[in-house]
């Protein structure tokens, strides 16, 4: 048989194959994350999906089904009593081929949480990740039952920094990975990564991304569209970096942290997960990072009906989370991230005028002429002339507005 020879963590990070590695760093993140295809068959499933379920081998191999799967964890228990297995099965495969966005938190039958987060891919799919949340919901016990001794703002305020240092299991798991003759499965691992509504990326030591799958959930503060190269404080800004900066050094001295900050020019609220990039000499050479918009899981609101990333106007139709343009036609056209974002931030407020310096949200060189070719290039996907635009329209000495009714779906 032939031997497969292990490649070394620091020949791994200097690789230029992107897909080795993304599998590599989703297999060294403390979430479990998983993604199917349209079919319901696995494309992926890191490590950490096999050990919190506590599977046999075959459910994490490409190509087992979620049907299968599924039948053998509700069979054990994990979703506790069910009634009728074949209809539950049934109810559930029919709800997994709707590919809707979904959050929830739940009891596992050993007693612990989790939380469970999905999302459709756009070219069909969904894509999991699963969070072990059984810390903060024993803290939160805990203050509950103690409620008579603690004033109402003491308690609120200790469930607030509760849920903003929700601390991961600091076990890491080492890289194993071996070189397959995958190609095309790490083909659809990477498109599936660059589509998947969480942000996926790399820092180094230097604290400079050296990977993102480009889902960003906030525009950069330098107007970059590609991070990579960019340090963390220049794409996130000073505000967002130094809340995150204590989390960030935690994870560069070893030990895992989960925070979650609000976007201060939306108010947003983002979850950000960070985890150390250890050899096997227990160096820390960088941090994998993984972030995702979970304003309104958190706000208690259904996806599904109030999600805010679909609008539509003037006979076009906006897929923001997809980066997406369809025209009245039915041609589509990729926007970059920046694009979506600034385009967000128009259709969020129609028929207001948004000044300049608010839009450019950096004092940079160059960060104002990048809001002119942002401008203009939304103008030409939307066919809106430049000499006389219709929608996207110059109000001299003020800023931009965007002219229109638009309806979110």
């Amino acid at each position: 048989m032939d031997t497969i020879t292990l490649p070394s963590a620091h020949a791994l990070h200097g690789s230029r194959d992107t897909s080795v590695l993304l599998r590599s760093g989703l297999n060294m993140i403390q979430q479990a994350l998983t993604i199917y295809s349209e079919d319901l068959r696995l494309i992926f499933a890191n490590r950490r999906f096999g050990v919190m379920f506590d599977l046999p081998e075959r459910f994490s191999q490409p190509g087992a089904t979620f049907e299968e799967t599924l039948e053998f964890l509700t069979a054990r228990g994990e979703y506790g009593p069910v009634g009728d297995l074949k209809t539950y099965i049934e109810a559930r495969l029919e709800q997994a081929r709707a590919f809707e966005p979904h959050y929830v938190e739940r009891q596992r039958p050993d007693g612990s949480w989790i939380s469970v987060e999905g999302g459709p891919l756009r070219q069909g799919g969904w894509v999991t990740v699963y969070t072990d949340i059984s810390q903060i919901k024993e803290q939160e016990a805990l203050w509950r039952a103690r409620s008579d001794e603690l004033s109402d703002d003491l308690l609120d305020r200790s469930e607030e920094l509760a849920r903003t240092n929700r601390a991961l299991e600091a076990t890491i798991n080492r890289l194993h990975e071996t070189q397959q003759h995958l190609e095309a499965a790490e083909a659809r691992v990477r498109l599936a990564a660059e589509t998947t509504p969480a942000h996926i990326a790399r820092l180094n030591r230097r604290e400079v991304y050296t990977y993102s799958n480009r889902r960003l959930p906030l525009m950069a503060a330098n107007g970059s569209d590609d991070i990579i190269g960019h340090t963390a404080r220049a794409i996130l800004g000073d505000s967002i970096y130094e809340t995150i900066t204590p989390a960030l050094q935690s994870a560069y001295a070893g030990e895992p942290k989960v925070v979650e900050f609000e976007v201060p020019e939306d108010g947003r609220k983002i979850r950000a997960a960070f985890t150390p990039d250890a050899d096997a000499t227990d160096t820390v050479r960088g941090v994998y990072v993984l972030s995702m918009d979970i304003s309104l899981s958190d706000s208690g609101l259904q996806p599904a009906t109030q999600d805010m990333s679909v609008a539509t106007f003037h006979g076009w139709v906006a897929n923001l989370k997809a980066l997406q343009l369809i025209a009245p036609d039915g041609r589509a056209t990729q926007l970059s991230i920046s694009e979506a974002e600034l385009l967000s931030r128009f259709l969020s407020r129609p028929n207001d005028v948004l000044r300049r310096e608010d839009l450019v949200q950096s004092d940079a060189d160059g960060a104002s002429r990048r809001l002119d070719v942002r401008i203009s290039r939304l103008r030409k996907k939307l066919g809106d002339d430049p000499r006389s635009p219709q929608m996207l329209r110059t109000v001299y000495g003020a800023g931009y507005i965007f002219v229109g009714d638009v309806h979110w779906q």
